[in-house]
């Protein structure tokens, strides 16, 4: 689905963009020799997204196809390459790039094996390696946890918790909870089948993450605690490999989260899909639009229409 067409006009200004990448500007500067021995995303045509399995409502996949709110992100990004003066004669694709785990995943964009990986919580660690772009989407940490457990910390003494490896959650709850157990799973496809399994019986993770897969996993599960241990924006990391790829990709997610709050039907339909009313998430337009209208106020100048 192209989001972006080579008439659109710019919605945000690089400018603005700076206010999110300046923190990074260092990196980058240390880094022009690594982006220009790397594979560069205008000469291979290849922009390498990095998937970690195959858990909505970041990720589905059917067949050799992947879809998913982070591919909408991903095609976004896309469109904005191709319609970069950068751009050489060859139309830019998608190539997704699986990972093993969430580790294997960030070091394959550390390393510049791949270019970018969206779905990625934001965290001050993180972010000391990782450059982030503009966030499309914030998550909180809880648990699916069965009747007679609320999620706070006393109801999960003595118990054992599956989490992702080096997920924020995994992070978080380690540091909230004592006396607690952890189970470790490599992926998100692995953690929710355990619990589908009954082979763990709650299962910590991002809101998001937890709510669009639980009918499907834990339908009798409740989603607890009422208030998340922690909050965090939900963007893309992006690797040195291509010049100006975090300003390229921040104007791929303005025009796309601009495009939503201006009720841009095609971008509504592609992200409602995934996080929408009729969706497994289930999250109203209003509520998706407040925090898009936030992101884009805070980081950009842009003109909802009335």
């Amino acid at each position: 689905m192209r989001l972006i067409h080579k008439a659109a006009t710019g919605l945000l200004a690089l400018s603005t963009i700076a206010l999110v990448g300046c923190q990074n500007e260092t990196t980058e500067a240390n880094n022009s020799t690594k982006s220009s021995s790397e594979a560069n995303v205008y000469d291979s045509g290849k922009l390498r997204a990095v998937v970690i399995g195959d858990a909505l409502p970041m990720v589905k996949k059917e067949g050799d196809n992947y879809d998913g709110l982070s591919f909408v992100v991903l095609e976004a990004i896309r469109d904005q390459i191709n319609v970069s003066p950068k751009k050489k004669d060859k139309e830019v694709s998608i190539e997704p790039v699986a990972a093993g785990s969430a580790r294997e995943g960030l070091d394959m964009i550390r390393s510049g094996a791949a270019d970018i990986a969206c779905g990625v919580a934001f965290t001050w660690e993180r972010q000391r390696s990782l450059t982030y772009t503009l966030p499309f989407s914030v998550g909180g940490v809880r648990l699916l946890a069965p009747d007679g457990i609320d999620g706070t910390p006393d109801s999960l003494s003595g118990k054992t918790v599956g989490v992702v490896k080096d997920s924020m959650a995994a992070t978080v709850l380690a540091e909230s909870v004592d006396d607690t157990k952890f189970q470790f799973f490599d992926t998100p496809d692995q953690a929710l089948a355990a619990l589908k399994d009954g082979n763990v019986e709650i299962l910590g993770g991002d809101s998001l993450w937890l709510r669009a897969n639980q009918a499907e996993t834990a339908p009798e599960a409740a989603l607890v605690p009422d208030r998340p241990y922690a909050r965090s924006g939900v963007g893309c990391v992006v690797a040195d490999t291509t010049p100006h790829l975090l300003n390229i990709s921040n104007l791929g997610i303005g025009r796309l989260l601009s495009g939503y709050i201006n009720d841009d039907d095609g971008v509504r339909s592609a992200i409602n899909t995934w996080i929408g009313t009729d969706s497994t998430v289930g999250l109203k337009d209003e509520q998706i639009n407040r925090f898009f209208t936030i992101v884009l106020s805070t980081a950009a100048e842009f003109n909802p229409q009335s």
